[in-house]
């Protein structure tokens, strides 16, 4: 998951009051995710009250524009061939100008495809030419 920006937070904790902050990366654009951010930062003390919060919209929007981005490219297959243990498998795409795409497990997001499994992944460059990248299960057999 991608971080959101904070621009500017007002806040008081247990122990001192009127506390700000600039330019704090948390969870989620959320009162809870900022809270539980400034808790780790002064490492267990309490937030007594958040006065006031400044997102970075336009880094929110980038991220929004990004993962449509992501979305639109997604690319599906079947899974040809996968070894658990040397931890490497092929897929072939549905567009068959691409034929066979090579992927690594550590490209997988929810455990590892199996043979004949039916796929979503992005494609990326590796050291020898296009890999997947981003596979995930979509039907399993």
């Amino acid at each position: 998951m991608k971080k959101v920006k904070v621009a500017f937070v007002k806040y008081d904790m247990t122990k001192t009051k009127k506390r700000s902050r600039k330019d704090m990366l948390v969870d989620s654009q959320s009162e809870k995710s900022v809270i539980t951010q400034l808790e780790r930062i002064h490492k267990g003390e309490k937030v007594v009250a958040i006065h006031e919060i400044v997102w970075d919209e336009a880094q929110i929007e980038e991220s929004i524009r990004q993962e449509k981005r992501e979305l639109s490219s997604m690319i599906y297959g079947l899974v040809n061939f996968f070894d658990e243990v040397k931890g490497f498998g092929f897929i072939q795409a549905d567009d068959e100008a691409l034929g066979e795409i090579f992927f690594h497990k550590t490209a997988c997001s929810e455990g590892y495809p199996q043979q004949d499994d039916t796929v979503e992944f992005q494609l990326s460059e590796g050291p020898k030419g296009l890999c997947a990248i981003r596979v995930k299960v979509i039907e399993s057999y």
